[in-house]
């Protein structure tokens, strides 16, 4: 515990939470891991540096964020627990996520290898595309702000610049007020934050990835303002130059993000996944390569054949309670007559009943596709592929959208 004397900053009064060591400061607060005396469990309390006389409006926007954070359970998102004040000092409590951040990961050890990098940023898309169906835009995605667990799985954190549309009275951004970190933060954010949209945490979500496949920061300049000019005239090294084992289809996927126009950005975190994950499509006239089955498990008795395509996987509401629809980015890897494998960065029991929504042709509208999940195999770190057969006969559309693949 810390003490009276040793503290370098006013820790909250709280008969309820028990201070230890500091785990992290930024330019707010700094983050302490401390016991919750009424649960027993340990947590991480994010506390302001002012004191609420001297800057009310730096404590509502703590307030705001708990709010934010809060009204989202996502396996892919820290936790807010409580938000308190003792009057002078307010404090968030967060799930304490014993993990550093990717931002130290490429400080320590240079760039990441393309797949891993990828795969850390398939996870935050999720987390980012189910905030945003939620109606909240983080506004600050970058390399810290996302946690690495040893186990593979990625966190997103720090919804302190978070843009709540539920709430009306939110208006703590003043206009011509760039909020964010210059690297990674959309264009549009340095005039205005107060219109950040989903397609700015597109942007800074490419940024991101960006930083982790080359080990450079994106735009890097002196100044923000130069960092501003080097974005609206898109002075940047191709990904795919500085990080050979990149993909056509992934270098060309973060430069569209990457678009200082938002109109000509993927419009969702979805959309980004999908361009991210592709399609490979059979060359005309070649036959599609069959896979080989798992041992063991469920067997589909016709042939398997590999198909890789970016898609969306819905939980069914008749599984989850509150008949609420969960979009999951996925990538397709087999398909058969009798069913579909797909690998997804969450792990959906046996028995559960998905829709496999695949991806149409430009302008066309996607097809869905009832199945059940009848096999689970851990693939890698934080990724599950699952076996599912369809739910009943395919009709010709449904067949069509197959073949396509196949």
């Amino acid at each position: 515990m810390i003490s009276n004397a040793g503290r370098s900053r006013r820790l909250p009064s709280s008969t309820r939470y028990e201070f230890y060591e500091p785990v992290g400061t930024g330019g707010a607060g700094t983050v302490y891991r401390a016991c919750d005396r009424q649960t027993g469990q340990l947590v991480a309390v994010k506390v302001l540096h002012v004191r609420l006389s001297e800057n009310p409006v730096l404590h509502r926007r703590l307030a705001l964020e708990f709010r934010a954070a809060s009204g989202l359970e996502h396996p892919n998102i820290v936790r807010a627990l409580a938000a308190d004040t003792d009057g002078e000092t307010s404090y968030l409590v967060y799930e304490l996520v014993e993990a550093g951040s990717l931002g130290a990961r490429i400080e320590k050890h240079g760039r990441l290898p393309a797949d891993v990098a990828i795969r850390i940023i398939t996870q935050i898309a999720q987390a980012l595309h189910y905030a945003h169906e939620r109606q909240v835009v983080h506004r600050d995605v970058k390399p810290d702000n996302i946690l690495l667990l040893p186990d593979g799985k990625a966190k997103l954190t720090d919804f302190g610049l978070a843009k709540d549309y539920t709430d009306a009275s939110q208006d703590l951004t003043r206009h011509a007020s760039g909020l964010g970190t210059p690297n990674f933060m959309a264009p549009e954010q340095f005039a205005n934050a107060k219109t950040a949209d989903a397609r700015c945490d597109v942007y800074s979500l490419a940024a991101t990835l960006y930083n982790a496949v080359t080990g450079r920061l994106p735009f890097d300049a002196k100044s923000p303002l130069a960092i501003l000019t080097n974005k609206e005239l898109f002075r940047l090294p191709p990904a795919r130059s500085l990080a050979p084992e990149l993909s056509e289809r992934a270098d060309a996927a973060i430069r569209a993000a990457l678009d200082p126009n938002p109109d000509r950005r993927p419009a969702s975190c979805l959309e980004f996944f999908k361009r991210l994950a592709g399609r490979r499509r059979v060359k005309d006239g070649s036959t599609p390569k069959e896979v080989p089955v798992p041992p063991g498990g469920e067997r589909r008795t016709s042939p398997r054949f590999a198909v890789e395509v970016g898609s969306c996987a819905v939980a069914d509401p008749g599984v989850h309670p509150g008949g609420v629809e969960e979009a999951w980015p996925l990538v397709v890897r087999d398909v058969s007559a009798g069913g579909i494998g797909v690998l997804l960065a969450r792990r959906f029991e046996p028995g559960t009943a998905l829709a496999i929504e695949l991806a149409g042709e430009a302008g066309g509208q996607p097809v869905r596709l009832p199945v059940r999940v009848v096999r689970v195999d851990a693939e890698r770190a934080g990724h599950w592929i699952h076996g599912c057969t369809f739910a009943g006969p395919l009709t010709a559309g449904q067949l069509r959208a197959l073949h396509q693949f196949a």
